[in-house]
């Protein structure tokens, strides 16, 4: 606001200046319609004395309003001679009176914060490609392009303020009113629409058939992995399995793909040799031509099902309603499974899909910013009513969320106190890591060979750490690999982006730091309860919060004068609270910088810090990956999630399976917005798209 209201009063003559213009124009007017020089009686039209300048600024949708207001009753008298033209426009020539307080609209300024490019890219379906500041950061250009495939977020409603905290805080603002569980359309419909399933087809085709060229589909970057080629004809058959199950229906020819390519191989890291059931691959692979033919067949399936869904309005079977959405989430997370095998690439041998100009990295690494919390004797974790027993006879009840075997049953864990960082560890951050491992100030029984992220590549490679070599030297330069360039962690944005490594990884850096790994459940209720406190703080009447404040503590005051409580909304699915700017569904081909990591961004409130929980990456927890008290394994997919759940015993190993939490830039929005999904990945396993945050307890 300083800048419409200057102590010099420059912004207020500015304004005041367009009355003078006003009579300047209406004289040359008279005078072209009549032949008379009436300038004398028009210069009084608007009289600057009788005017003073207000500046009105919307906070919420971040937009300044300029307006000139009377300090006295004005009459405006029109020239005779133009008094025919004055009644044809206004429909009456007679004097108009302008009462005192009366304001003349004169314009409207609209202020965006950094996140509201993301926020405008997404609710209109665009990428925000790159920016250019100017050189006192008082003005910045930013250019968006039309991407070639995403799978974007449920559309905003527009017109839509670009702060990326309105659309949670409209939400919050009724929650007193709202019903247990929020309905569409803010809540994803049980079912993905024909559009959510096209959307995941153009990226997945965009993968297999453009970034891997067909002389790479027999690669196998990535030795704990099929080759591309099982992938491709995996996701087919996979989805045709539950297409036929959803039908009671025979398989689609060649009805032989179902057994080749029904389940990949996921085995263990220390032993190959131990590895779940998996299907036994051809001596010779299908033709892309005849694994293309089949992926379409099985594609023209899914949409009549859909089509049929539609037509019967949602009066399906639930157990068939169940096949069609595994079918869908399969793909969708074997996007991401793709993405991180194609990134182990030679990065020359990747075809990229965009063009991608990376910002210097123009930030310092400023201290860590933590929130605290006093814990909860019973955060819920799980879903509370999807049971895939009871439901299988039923019909589809309205608005139900599926979710996967491990997801129920619902239960209840007890946190204690804890405080938490408010963003993932950065590339900068892990580098100085090294370093301090690379000059013994850190010890640790693995080699620097073994803490150097897969997800880095050394640009100047001649001292690259090997395990042959033994060596104790990093590289002088290392890039982030991203399918759209490997930008340097030193010279870029990159610096900024969350470190993607391994638990392993994760746990030693957290060690050399005195901190650990937050557990699940403290993380989700961390992550929840953020949310939901930073969009009601906005729109709170007196904002008590203070960092000397537990922040779960701080949103039951909030609450309060709602007369609800935090758990009756943190227990949902979908955690509908989460910033619009989030990362997510390839808003970007890459993970971007953390907000709090950048001491010059404009922040929505002032009462809490900027904190991310979803989006770039996941992020690994210190959650040995179990199965909840009552657990049933899926009769339609009984080895999901029962053929990883390791004995406690087997926690220090590198292969046993740790639980990840929130959502990468990768992840469909259905994922990493229900808030109830639980991913894992063996804790050795340095190639998932996931970084972490520290923790620590507190008394």
């Amino acid at each position: 606001m300083h800048a419409y209201h200057d102590s010099l009063g420059i912004t207020a003559k500015f304004e005041l200046n367009i009355l003078p213009h006003i009579n300047q124009l209406v004289a040359d007017y008279v005078v072209q319609q009549s032949g008379s020089n009436s300038k004398d009686a028009v210069n009084n039209l608007l009289d600057m004395e009788n005017f003073r300048y207000v500046g009105v600024y919307d906070e919420k949708i971040g937009r300044h309003d300029a307006f000139l207001e009377a300090c006295e009753d004005v009459v405006v008298r029109w020239p005779c001679g133009i008094a025919a033209q004055v009644k044809d426009i206004c429909g009456s020539d007679e004097d108009v009176t302008i009462k005192r307080g009366d304001r003349l609209y004169i314009e409207s300024g609209y202020k965006y914060s950094d996140s509201a490019a993301e926020v405008f890219a997404q609710a209109t379906g665009l990428t925000f490609s790159a920016t250019w500041i100017s050189s006192r950061d008082y003005y910045m250009l930013n250019m968006f392009r039309k991407p070639q495939a995403a799978m974007t977020h449920v559309p905003l409603p527009l017109p839509v303020s670009f702060n990326k905290w309105s659309v949670p805080t409209e939400r919050s603002s009724r929650l007193a009113n709202t019903p247990l569980t929020i309905k569409a359309p803010e809540q994803f419909p049980t079912i993905p629409t024909i559009d959510e399933w096209q959307n995941v087809w153009k990226v997945w085709d965009l993968l297999t058939l453009q970034i891997i060229t067909r002389d790479k589909l027999l690669v196998r970057p990535i030795d704990l992995r099929h080759p591309f080629i099982f992938y491709l004809g995996h996701i087919p058959a996979f989805a045709d399995i539950h297409m036929a199950a959803a039908e009671a229906a025979p398989l689609s020819e060649p009805a032989i793909f179902a057994q080749w390519f029904e389940r990949g191989i996921d085995p263990n890291m220390e032993d190959t040799s131990i590895c779940h059931s998996h299907s036994e691959v051809p001596d010779k692979w299908p033709s892309v031509e005849e694994i293309t033919v089949y992926r379409d067949n099985v594609r023209r399936r899914i949409a009549a099902w859909i089509d049929s869904y539609a037509a019967l309005k949602g009066n399906v079977p639930a157990d068939a309603a169940r096949h069609v959405w595994m079918a869908f989430e399969h793909e969708a997370m074997h996007i991401e499974t793709l993405l991180y095998m194609v990134l182990q690439m030679d990065p020359e041998d990747i075809r990229s899909p965009i063009n991608c100009t990376f910002a210097p990295n123009r930030f310092a690494l400023p201290d860590r910013c933590w929130v605290s919390y006093a814990g909860y004797p019973a955060v819920v974790l799980g879903l509370p009513s999807d049971n895939e027993v009871a439901l299988a006879t039923a019909t589809l009840p309205p608005g139900h969320v599926f979710g996967w075997d491990n997801e129920s049953p619902s239960t209840n864990i007890a946190v204690k106190p804890f405080r938490i960082q408010t963003q993932p560890i950065t590339n900068g951050e892990y580098f100085t890591f090294l370093k301090a491992v690379q000059s013994g100030n850190a010890k640790f029984k693995r080699s620097i060979y073994d803490l150097v992220p897969r997800s880095w590549i050394a640009l100047e490679c001649d001292q690259h750490p090997t395990r042959a070599a033994n060596t104790a030297v990093l590289a002088t330069n290392y890039g982030v690999r991203t399918v759209v360039g490997t930008p340097s962690i030193f010279s870029t944005e990159a610096a900024l982006w969350p470190v993607i490594v391994s638990q392993v990884q994760a746990t030693a850096y957290a060690s050399w730091k005195g901190k650990r790994l937050p557990t699940e459940s403290e993380w989700t209720h961390a992550a929840r309860t953020y949310h939901l406190a930073y969009a009601l703080s906005i729109t709170a009447s007196e904002s008590n919060y203070s960092s000397a404040v537990p922040l779960d503590m701080y949103l039951d005051e909030l609450l309060s004068a709602q007369n609800t409580t935090a758990s009756v909304h943190t227990c949902q699915p979908y955690d509908l609270f989460v910033p619009s700017d989030a990362n997510v569904g390839f808003a970007h081909w890459h993970p971007v910088p953390v907000p709090a990591l950048q001491p010059n961004a404009i922040t929505d409130a002032d009462s809490l810090p900027d904190a991310t929980f979803i989006g770039s990456t996941w992020e690994w927890t210190s959650t040995q990956f179990y199965p909840f008290d009552g657990f049933q394994p899926s009769d339609m997919y009984p080895g999901y999630s029962a053929d990883f759940f390791d004995p406690p015993e087997t926690r220090d190993s590198d292969s046993t399976h740790y639980v990840i939490k929130g959502g990468a830039y990768a992840t469909h929005p259905r994922i990493a917005l229900r808030q109830t999904f639980r991913n894992w990945y063996q804790r050795g396993y340095p190639y998932m798209l996931a970084s972490f945050r520290l923790c620590e307890d507190t008394v």
